[in-house]
């Protein structure tokens, strides 16, 4: 994966952003294997989709959580891309063994 350290994308209080499989980050975080695997998570979720669609679902998705709870941040970790890439980036084996649309398959997170 491509990595682009730079001072302004992504926005915010966030640290790193996939964008079409190149990982945004800012100069002052630290890049961990396990901000890697996250963000390789989302790259799997990306291809499988064909990409656009990804983005498409993913902010359809944040949208619902919007209002369902209010606030961004909670909107943001209940995405299911979200919850299966904080659920497993943890672990350096899982895009070997991860199943095809994971991020919605409850037997895989």
């Amino acid at each position: 994966m491509k990595i682009i350290r730079n001072r302004f994308v992504p926005f915010g209080k966030f640290s790193a952003i996939n964008l079409l499989g190149i990982m945004f980050v800012k100069s002052d975080v630290s890049i961990t294997p396990r901000l890697i695997n996250h963000e390789s998570i989302h790259t799997a979720q990306m291809r499988e989709l064909f990409y656009i669609p990804f983005y498409v679902l993913y902010l359809v998705e944040w949208v619902i959580r919007l209002l369902q709870t209010g606030n961004f941040l909670k909107a943001y970790y209940a995405v299911s891309f979200e919850k299966e890439a904080y659920e497993n980036d943890g672990n350096r084996d899982y895009l070997s063994i991860r199943k095809p649309y994971a991020q919605w398959r409850r037997d895989q997170r």
